[in-house]
């Protein structure tokens, strides 16, 4: 006899190498479940809903939130420093500010349009080596410190752990990112003292907020980030890896964060199935509302 697990709570429950053919899980909140290697064959999945736990959100939400915390503070400190080497009346010192927004503008603009792999690859060794020899420069003929080359190679590493932390928030937790880069924004309101402070923290969120964003539409060049979700789907979503799912009925479901890698999708009914950041043969699908597979 086929087994009842309609509408019910199945967070991170598991279900892994079981026989469930034409089981019944349809309205239920498989969010964090683990059907791996399971017989599904059949089953009716109408109305499921799949993806990361709350717990596992909450955990992954805090911890991208801390880590954006420090890079408002970095950002500012970047924004801030240029800020003063652009409106500095030493003319040494405002070409190397010039010389170091123009930098850092170039890189958000080329993550962007070709993908932050490349951006990292092509651009990030180049800038750091810049800013090595025009901080040593600086500090060399006494135009100041240099402190302000070191803060932009900082940044720059920062930045791409911001793409890192906003793809995994976007993954884990969609619109709730939004509040992450608010809330590098708004740290380095609190912490910075100038209108450069305030700009360079705005750019940044802004930047890392598309790029991410880009990242989970599959967009070639971004393949590192679509890797880090696909990381973050297949740690902390629901597993379909390897299971049995012939004739299986997915109707209405709302499909976030699934991993079905190696599973026999054969005539599975997709009619009105949402897909959003789901992984098939380690390919991200990333917005499928109306599919019929098979």
């Amino acid at each position: 006899m086929a087994k009842d697990n309609s509408n019910k709570n199945l967070q991170k429950a598991s279900f892994q190498n079981e026989d469930l053919s034409y089981a019944n899980f349809s309205g239920s909140d498989l969010r964090g479940a683990n059907f791996t290697g399971a017989d599904l064959t059949g089953a009716d999945l109408s109305g499921t809903r799949t993806g990361i736990a709350p717990a596992d959100v909450v955990l992954l939400f805090i911890a991208a939130l801390i880590v954006s915390l420090i890079s408002g503070y970095v950002a500012m400190l970047t924004g801030r420093t240029l800020h003063g080497m652009l409106t500095s009346e030493n003319p040494h010192v405002r070409n190397a500010g010039i010389m170091s927004a123009i930098l850092i503008i170039l890189f958000i603009l080329y993550a962007y349009w070709k993908g932050g792999r490349n951006a990292i690859k092509n651009m990030i060794a180049p800038v750091i080596v810049c800013a090595l020899v025009i901080g040593i420069i600086v500090n060399i003929a006494g135009l100041g410190t240099g402190n302000a080359m070191w803060y932009m190679i900082l940044s720059m590493v920062l930045i791409v752990i911001m793409f890192i932390i906003g793809t995994i928030a976007r993954a884990a937790a969609g619109s709730l990112s939004n509040i992450l880069f608010l809330v590098v924004a708004l740290s380095g309101g609190m912490f910075g003292r100038s209108v450069g402070g305030g700009i360079g923290t705005v750019i940044m969120a802004i930047a890392c907020m598309q790029i991410s964003k880009r990242a989970l539409k599959n967009t070639k060049g971004f393949e590192f980030l679509q890797k880090v979700a696909y990381s973050v789907t297949r740690k902390f979503g629901t597993s379909f890896r390897n299971t049995k799912l012939a004739n299986a009925n997915f109707l209405k479901a709302t499909l976030k964060n699934a991993d079905f890698s190696g599973a026999d999708l054969s005539s599975v009914n997709w009619v009105d199935a949402k897909r959003i950041n789901c992984l098939e043969d380690r390919v991200i699908i990333t917005d499928s509302k109306k599919r019929k597979h098979g």
